[in-house]
């Protein structure tokens, strides 16, 4: 890992991070906008994958997910930002490792929604209820990205060594 963080903090993204008193306070403003986009998207589309709101159409909710995409894209490369900023306050921190986990948990069940769960929603009515699956993936995204929320606030005051 030191190896890692010492080729991460001779790049030239570390200079532009470091390098610049607006570069930090940007990443940090662009990482919160882009959480915010995705998890109000998530937020609507996870809810009524399990049920809650039948009344709105799933095609219509189903809108939602080319936000929730680019939102994504936003926080992850803001995220890449801060770790090539300062590696090492990231690495020997366990907030990022438990939030890297469950990113990655939240990715894989992404690719559940998208291969098993969307094709059978397509048959489905415009309010019909969803079936079990799709309920279970509407929860386990909640939990995932509720607890990324959380470790990511964490990350200032686990594993810093500092008081």
């Amino acid at each position: 890992m030191d190896a890692l963080a010492d080729w991460l903090q001779s790049t030239w993204i570390n200079g532009v991070v470091m390098g610049y008193a607006w570069s930090w306070p940007s990443l940090e403003t662009v990482h919160f906008i882009a959480l915010c986009f995705l998890i109000g998207a998530l937020l609507i589309m996870d809810l009524r994958l399990i049920g809650f709101q039948s009344v709105i159409p799933l095609r219509a909710v189903h809108r939602l997910m080319p936000v929730a995409i680019v939102a994504f894209t936003f926080s992850l490369l803001s995220g890449i930002g801060f770790l090539f900023g300062d590696p090492n306050l990231y690495f020997i921190n366990p907030a990022f490792w438990i939030k890297m986990g469950l990113v990655a948990l939240a990715g894989l069940n992404f690719l559940v929604y998208y291969f098993k769960v969307e094709p059978a929603l397509v048959a489905l009515g415009p309010s019909e209820p969803t079936p079990p699956l799709a309920k279970t993936v509407g929860v386990a995204s909640l939990v995932f990205w509720f607890g990324v929320l959380t470790f990511g606030r964490l990350l200032p005051y686990l594993g810093t060594g500092g008081g």
